[in-house]
């Protein structure tokens, strides 16, 4: 299955605001981020704060992802 997914901030700036990414189904968010921390082996580090939307609603690791889903990863937010 071919995930699009949607980067924002410094991984939009690294790979660019969209890539496809191809996984086994059924796929877990947990995988889809185990798949793109290999294609982006920088990013690993900050993996436990990467934040991942499926459908505009955050989402756990153990979430399964649909075919078609509109999948986010991008890192921690703050404002001010």
């Amino acid at each position: 299955m071919i995930v699009k997914v949607q980067l924002f901030a410094s991984l939009k700036e690294e790979l660019g605001e969209n890539i496809e990414i191809d996984v086994p189904e059924p796929v877990t968010v947990g995988k889809l981020l185990d798949t793109f921390l290999a294609l982006a082996p920088r990013f690993e580090p900050a993996r436990q704060s990467l934040n991942v939307a499926v459908d505009l609603e955050y989402s756990q690791e153990d979430q399964t992802i649909l075919a078609g889903q509109e999948v986010a990863i991008f890192p921690p937010v703050s404002g001010g």
